[in-house]
């Protein structure tokens, strides 16, 4: 059994979002949550996870589009604002704002930045929103620089820093406007390049009818087929080392692959139809993987069970040639484990870990199986639990961390039995 200590452990390469904190957005009343290189937001059903995920997604889509449109798609200001629980009988009430704060790091050479919104609604209700707040601090090797974009009193955006007299409505962002310019193109570039994905197995298995050519997965699984090509083509190893996770995934399989359909793209994968276990896993280390080996079977996309589709989609996020070529500092997938056999979810975490050494990593998970003691650390995780209507996401406590490295094998269970709660901000809590 693998033991770890937290002194002991190499320092990673610091993960592209290092802090977020969020009041007033969804059910995120109020949170301060670091995070590294690999972090599993683990908890139950509805407690919280997606929301927390939706407000860096939310930052993503205000400044590659803009705010309004992001509220548009969800639903409006309304749908976004916390409600906050009534003493009394009266209906919960809205928060009037919310607030998104995230520490950054740009990568060794390009220093390190903070970057604040905060948005709310118009008094007057003649606008779908205002942006009340935005401020960006970005610390350079050679040179600090910052803005700071305000709702005055008199109804107009005050600007200090970025480009002197600029002018701002007050629905705009600034940081979409100055990030054409050095060097707040930095920043503008890192934020726009996070990836959030929530997989659909039938768009994962669909017949791209893209002519481009893909190398980026979408965010539901679009062009899997073409990722799966260019990692064959470009990066053989680690088109390898996906077929190799699969076969550690999928019992008997031994690989998924691009097929072409006329000009377009879809997956068939291949499995092993002869004896199973010894004679299997002999064909694997010999190499005798490919159609046309003895015993190997090509399956058909419409033939391919759900947890295949899946687990191929999970993979891709994590190997596709823009995480291998660093254009992508960020991954956040929801519940990775779908419909993948429960003895077999552990496998996910090795995974995990190892795409965390390209990319930063995010998981959502209500599946203490994913938890797997030989590869999970508890410093890994955030406890994501609701609790009177407001989401509370926090480290376990330094005693349980502890506890868990000297008895590894006990986090799975303490996780199902619930028996793992976030810290609170006084430093108690499980």
């Amino acid at each position: 059994m693998m033991k770890h200590d937290i002194e002991a452990d190499p320092a990673p390469s610091p993960p592209f979002v290092s802090r977020v904190q969020v009041r007033g957005f969804r059910s995120l009343a109020e949170c301060d949550v670091r995070l590294g290189p690999l972090t599993v937001l683990a908890g139950a059903n509805a407690s919280g996870k997606s929301n927390f995920v939706d407000a860096l997604r939310f930052v993503r889509d205000a400044v590659a589009r803009s705010p309004g449109q992001a509220l548009a798609d969800r639903g409006g200001l309304d749908s976004v604002l916390t409600r906050a629980r009534s003493a009394g009988p009266e209906p919960a009430q809205a928060a009037a704002t919310f607030v998104i704060a995230l520490e950054l790091s740009l990568g060794s050479a390009d220093g390190t930045a903070v970057y604040e919104v905060e948005i709310g609604r118009d008094p007057a209700g003649e606008r779908s929103h205002l942006v009340l707040r935005e401020t960006c601090v970005l610390q350079l090797p050679e040179e600090e620089v910052s803005f700071t974009a305000d709702l005055g009193a008199d109804g107009r955006r005050v600007v200090r820093g970025g480009i002197p007299g600029a002018r701002l409505g007050v629905e705009e962002l600034l940081l979409p406007i100055v990030g054409r310019l050095a060097p707040y193109d930095i920043l503008l570039r890192s934020l726009l390049r996070p990836r959030f994905y929530e997989l659909d197995s039938e768009i994962l298995r669909s017949l791209d009818e893209t002519a481009a050519g893909h190398s980026q997965l979408g965010e539901h699984g679009e062009h899997l087929g073409q990722v799966l090509g260019h990692l064959a083509r470009d990066h053989p190893a680690f088109k390898e080392s996906l077929d190799e996770y699969l076969r550690a995934l999928i019992p008997l399989s031994l690989g998924v692959d691009q097929r072409l359909q006329g000009d377009y793209a879809t997956i068939q994968a291949r499995f092993w139809t002869g004896e199973p276990a010894l004679p299997y896993w002999t064909a694997v280390a010999e190499g005798k993987v490919r159609a046309g080996d003895p015993y190997v079977e090509v399956f058909q996309r419409k033939q391919l069970s759900e947890g295949t589709v899946r687990a191929a989609g999970v993979l891709a996020a994590l190997h596709q040639p823009d995480v291998l070529t660093g254009l992508i500092p960020l991954v956040a997938i929801e519940e990775p484990e779908t419909a993948i056999h429960p003895s077999k979810v552990g496998v996910l975490l090795a995974v995990l870990k190892d795409a965390s050494a390209r990319t930063q990593v995010i998981v959502t998970t209500q599946s203490s199986d994913l938890l797997d003691p030989e590869e999970a650390h508890p410093s890994m995780l955030r406890i994501v639990e609701m609790t009177d209507g407001a989401t509370r996401v926090g480290e376990l406590s330094e005693y349980t961390q502890r506890h868990l490295i000297e008895h590894p094998s006990q986090l799975p269970e303490m996780h199902r039995q619930g028996h793992l709660r976030p810290v609170d901000p006084a430093g108690q809590g499980a």
